[in-house]
């Protein structure tokens, strides 16, 4: 079965305490926004210290056009990116010729070519690569990616994937934007970049210790549309976030995971591990409270929600970094990836420690 080996990610260049962030917001908004004083405590209930932009705070309180924004997209994902290889190869033991196929994640820039050719330029890889590129699956992407990665080692064997996510979602502020949905988000979301490598289990890779994935189901859900994403704005992307998500989440999330886990004889009980997206305080706890997780098993979500904020895509990588470099398991346990993002749509992928 296919294995993840290894994780890497890459912080966007400015780190920003999550005070200064609210200060930001607050002397924004403090003339044109009625409920300021009200709306401004969702910084003091996220419990996220700090964030990483691609530009200074200063930068949100300009004017920018589309254009200027996704010039910023490309130049920063390009170099955070090539940075995220890096690390993951030198993790996995593994060099640019072992990539077979590059699945690429975003949902906050345009580029075509796409960022992944842009990389295969830079890098030199091998020019019969595979590249899927995935665009518009927000938040549910790095997991999204995983799945697809499994699908195709075990389509092919002897190969291997890297899934690639990008978000750099302080591009997408609206400085204009007085809607609560645009409060929230910026007391919220972050930049970052993650990659994991999958071998497939015939791959000279296949034997490292790692994580084997075992099966995925992706389920989308009817009429939620208007759930999260963006509407497309002259300048750029507008936010779309509904407060009902974590209660989505209590509804949704548990009948989801027992009909995946169902097709394995296994029940709720069976599972030792939880790498969940960390959407937010408010989404971690509709876990725990859904499927009465006790003993911190949500901890690496709340430790990357709290030092990076939510990065959309990559944040379920970033949660799996954490699991890997801890390596609190043993063999042969079971675990589940978990993340849920526009559409409204979730993503499941099931694994065994080896």
């Amino acid at each position: 079965m296919p294995s993840i080996i290894s994780a890497g990610t890459a912080d966007a260049p400015f780190k920003l305490p999550q005070s200064e962030v609210k200060r930001f917001i607050h002397n924004l908004y403090a003339n044109t926004y009625d409920e300021i004083d009200k709306m401004i405590g969702v910084f003091d209930n996220s419990t996220i210290s700090n964030r990483h932009f691609s530009v200074p705070v200063e930068w949100l309180n300009e004017e920018h056009t589309f254009s200027e924004r996704n010039k910023i997209f490309k130049d920063v994902a390009l170099k955070l990116t090539e940075k995220t290889v890096e690390e993951l190869l030198n993790r996995a033991g593994a060099d640019y010729c072992h990539i077979d196929n590059i699945i690429f994640i975003t949902s906050t820039g345009l580029s075509t070519p796409t960022i992944d050719a842009l990389l295969f330029n830079k890098l030199k890889l091998n020019r019969h690569i595979k590249r899927t590129p995935l665009w518009g699956l927000g938040c549910a992407g790095g997991a999204s990616g995983i799945s697809r990665a499994l699908e195709y080692t075990k389509a092919n064997p002897t190969h291997n994937a890297v899934v690639i996510a990008v978000e750099l979602c302080s591009l997408t502020f609206q400085k204009d934007d007085l809607s609560k949905s645009n409060i929230v988000a910026s007391s919220l979301f972050s930049d970052g970049c993650a990659a994991v490598f999958i071998a497939g289990d015939e791959s000279t890779f296949s034997q490292k210790k790692g994580i084997d994935l075992l099966d995925s189901l992706s389920t989308i859900y009817n009429d939620s549309l208007d759930v999260m994403g963006w509407d497309i704005v002259d300048n750029g992307f507008k936010v779309v976030f509904s407060r009902d998500i974590p209660a989505i989440v209590k509804q949704c999330v548990y009948p989801n995971i027992k009909e995946l886990l169902k097709d394995h004889n296994l029940t709720v009980s069976d599972i030792k591990h939880y790498i969940t997206h960390p959407g937010g305080l408010k989404v971690i706890n509709a876990y725990e409270q859904s499927l009465n997780l006790t003993n911190g098993k949500l901890d690496y979500s709340k430790k990357v929600l709290n030092e990076h904020g939510n990065m959309s895509s990559p944040s379920v990588i970033y949660v799996l970094k954490e699991f890997l470099n801890d390596a609190k398991f043993g063999a042969k346990e079971y675990g589940l990836i978990s993340a849920l993002g526009p559409g409204f749509s979730s993503e499941l992928i099931l694994f065994k420690t080896n």
